[in-house]
């Protein structure tokens, strides 16, 4: 998702609500212990980004926050891959 463009807190709460579904079905522990984590720091930088509409997180977290975005993407629509 290389265009991706930084969309605020309702990009980082459509990455968390992909990433709950994906811990739901996911059996490997060491997976969902990672999975958990990343929901952990996506809902840090919800509340912050819902608390200052002007707040940007790191290039880094933007970055990882494209990722799960495109891996939704490829889960909601399979046919687009």
């Amino acid at each position: 998702m290389s265009e991706y463009v930084y969309g605020g807190a309702a990009d980082i709460d459509r990455a968390i609500g992909f990433m709950v579904a994906l811990d739901d079905v996911q059996r490997n522990a060491l997976a969902v212990l990672e999975i958990d984590q990343a929901i952990d720091e996506l809902q840090s930088q919800y509340t912050k980004a819902a608390a200052d509409p002007g707040y940007r997180p790191s290039n880094d977290f933007i970055d990882r926050l494209s990722s799960y975005l495109a891996m939704a993407d490829d889960a909601e629509n399979p046919k687009l891959r």
